[in-house]
């Protein structure tokens, strides 16, 4: 199977753009369900991009996304998946114009983009986290608790909305360590020049799996910034999906509902460092967060 095949788009497309191309495009005729009957291989697009779905040192499509992805269509009776790299902002409106039949990276459902495709339900929730020494000697579990140790000093990225999470909390701005590059703020840690690093989630993760040491650690539990109803405020990842095509997305949420329950979705996650912390819950579905952000 090839794997590597690059894509590209020319220049920015902008949502009304996107909205006025879906709603053009007419009803499918056939739902992507008929793939199992034509042995035809359904295309997701991928950018590439640990640990959602990229290409492995084998040339395979690999990552989380896809693992998942393959579980799901396989009892769908659809085994053949192939696997176009796009730029990542070419992805909805590849969906949209029907280059592929589903995106298979991480893709937060947005208010935006549930007005041009569809979604599956959450496979993932997405917020921020923490790296600190081992056993955690400050007892940092929030940006809240940072605030509250006048000598605890945070490490995030320059240019990312990181910093201004840190100032809305009261951390500051003498305790906020800038760097240009996760690795860097992660060397820092170990060196004793700060006490935590913060970044999102997903990217802590790939960066305790790309350099494993014992001497560090995520702290756990994380608390999450409260949203506008003061609950832990969260991004949800899920699969993009054709819009016109409801009963391929009626089956394949039934299919990702089974992997949950039969506890081989964080099987699968695990492999590339999700816990059970990024398991959204169960009964958060993709309708009521593209309803809630409209």
């Amino acid at each position: 199977m090839k794997s590597t095949i690059k894509l590209s788009l020319a220049g920015m497309v902008s949502s009304a753009l996107l909205l006025s191309v879906a709603l053009a495009l007419p009803a499918s005729a056939q739902s992507l369900l008929d793939k199992a009957k034509t042995q035809s291989p359904l295309i997701a697009g991928i950018a590439n991009e640990q640990p959602y779905g990229y290409i492995g040192p084998d040339g395979k499509a690999t990552g989380a996304n896809i693992e998942v992805l393959r579980a799901v269509l396989k009892p769908l009776g659809i085994t053949q998946v192939e696997t176009p790299i796009v730029d990542f902002g070419a992805l909805v409106p590849g969906l949209a114009a029907k280059r592929f039949d589903v995106i298979g990276a991480g893709l937060f459902i947005n208010h935006a983009r549930c007005q041009v495709i569809g979604f599956s339900n959450p496979v993932t929730r997405s917020g921020g986290a923490f790296i600190v020494k081992q056993g955690n000697p400050l007892n940092l579990h929030s940006l809240k608790d940072v605030a509250a140790n006048k000598q605890a000093r945070l490490g995030t990225q320059n240019g990312t909305n990181q910093i201004q999470e840190a100032k809305d909390s009261g951390i500051a701005t003498g305790n906020v360590v800038l760097f240009d590059k996760d690795t860097e703020a992660l060397s820092a840690l170990k060196a004793n020049r700060i006490d935590a690093v913060y970044f999102p989630d997903a990217e802590i993760i790939s960066l305790l799996k790309k350099e494993p040491d014992p001497s560090v650690e995520r702290a756990l539990p994380f608390q999450q910034i409260p949203d506008a109803n003061g609950q832990p405020g969260y991004n949800y990842h899920a699969f993009g999906l054709p819009r016109n095509d409801p009963e391929f997305i009626k089956a394949f949420n039934e299919q990702l509902a089974k992997l949950r329950a039969s506890g081989e979705l964080l099987k699968i996650l695990q492999k590339y460092g999700y816990t059970a912390n990024e398991l959204p819950p169960e009964n958060i579905q993709a309708s009521q967060l593209c309803a809630a952000h409209s």
